[in-house]
């Protein structure tokens, strides 16, 4: 049983948000076979959580309180400026940070940095202590869409700015990672562009026991879960309210669109507001997914595997997605999930389906039957599990 070292963003538990869900199902399967130490970046409203009851997957933990107060948020944008590291990693480059991570690491067999900006302290790894990256996604290409998409020309030129910091600093991430965990064959591929030496794609996965398809008690609406905190989400919920949703409610004035998820400032156009539900966080969201007709995913950007599409086919809901939101997920378009990119396309699939109660029934299905086949968290650690294996033998 070898000593790992488990670097987070943030505490992984409850897991409530994507990166949370995917950081804390990869912990509960390396302590299967290892003894767990989780340095986790606290924030405020975690520190509760921290002090109550270690869970059973963590034998030691310890913590580093981020600072994100407006001076220190201004500091960094200031060295994100004129400086080599882009922005969003400074605060995670800071020197208390990296000194807890030279002590913990001194007694570590291999070191798993998880998101990018945290292998920021790479260089306080002992030389020959294996290193373990997770990429969540490959930020850059993110970025560069996220700058591309906004309409304001100061954070446009802002943005713009940073994605060659990003590009060259997830590069050196890549390359000085003795093996990188990949979202999805995709961002596999572009990781090894960057330069890594051994990616492997560890795909995202969902809860099967705890995500269950509901009674058949559905109400003929429409759901999305997201926080409006990630740009793909907002950008995704903002063309499906502007674009899509007014041609739905032009066949169907009554339907009811319920959007789940922290709303963060998420403004309603007044043509569509009276048939919309924003619920912002809610402690348990399967009721609400339970209940809808059409659970729909209008991502325009993004990278890794969609955590919110893999919650849907565990439920069983009959799915409207993009392109780009079923990366990473082995859906066939008509068997598994319905596929559209463009808005009286993505209009035109919610409404056929909601007219056609049992093709609804046997997409459900169908995802439900993927999803236990491909995508439950066990099988996908005991998948990972050898990689980590080969690193502390060699």
């Amino acid at each position: 049983m070898a000593r790992v070292l488990m670097v987070t963003s943030r505490l992984p538990w409850p897991p409530t948000e994507g990166h949370q869900l995917r950081s804390w199902h990869l912990l509960r399967a390396l302590s299967r076979k290892h003894r767990v130490t989780l340095l986790s970046c606290l924030r405020p409203e975690d520190v509760e959580t921290a002090s109550g009851e270690l869970p059973a997957a963590v034998t030691r933990l310890a913590f580093h309180h981020l600072r994100q107060d407006r001076i220190s948020t201004a500091m960094q944008l200031a060295s994100s400026v004129g400086g080599r590291l882009p922005f969003v990693v400074h605060r995670y480059a800071g020197a208390e940070l990296r000194a807890k991570v030279a002590e913990l690491a001194r007694d570590a067999d291999l070191v798993h940095f998880d998101m990018l900006p945290l292998m920021a302290c790479a260089d306080q790894v002992p030389t020959g202590v294996p290193i373990v990256y997770n990429a969540h996604n490959v930020e850059h290409v993110l970025l560069r869409a996220r700058g591309d998409n906004e309409s304001r020309p100061l954070h446009r030129a802002f943005l713009r700015s940073q994605v060659d910091r990003l590009n060259r600093f997830e590069a050196d991430a890549s390359r000085r990672a003795d093996l990188v965990l990949a979202c999805s064959e995709q961002d596999r591929a572009q990781l090894v562009d960057l330069g890594a030496r051994a990616a492997i794609t560890v795909p995202n996965g969902v809860d099967l026991d705890g995500n269950q398809p509901g009674m058949g008690n559905e109400d003929g609406s429409l759901v999305f879960v997201g926080q409006m905190g990630w740009f793909p989400n907002r950008d995704g919920a903002e063309w499906f309210l502007s674009d899509v949703l007014p041609r739905v409610l032009a066949r169907k004035p009554g339907l009811r669109f319920t959007l789940v998820g922290k709303a963060q400032g998420l403004q309603v156009p007044a043509n569509v507001a009276a048939n919309v539900d924003v619920t912002g966080f809610v402690d348990d969201l399967r009721p609400l997914v339970q209940r809808a007709s059409v659970y729909v995913v209008p991502l325009r950007i993004g990278s890794g595997t969609r955590l919110k599409v893999l919650e849907a086919m565990a439920f069983g809901k009959a799915i409207v997605t993009t392109s780009v939101g079923s990366e990473g997920i082995d859906l066939e378009d008509g068997v598994h999930a319905e596929f559209a990119d463009d808005a009286q396309g993505f209009a035109d699939r919610i409404l056929a389906l909601l007219n056609d109660p049992d093709h609804r029934a046997a997409l459900g299905r169908e995802a439900r039957r993927l999803a236990e086949a491909r995508y439950g968290w066990d099988a996908i650690g005991d998948a990972m599990l050898p990689y980590y294996d080969r690193l502390l033998a060699a």
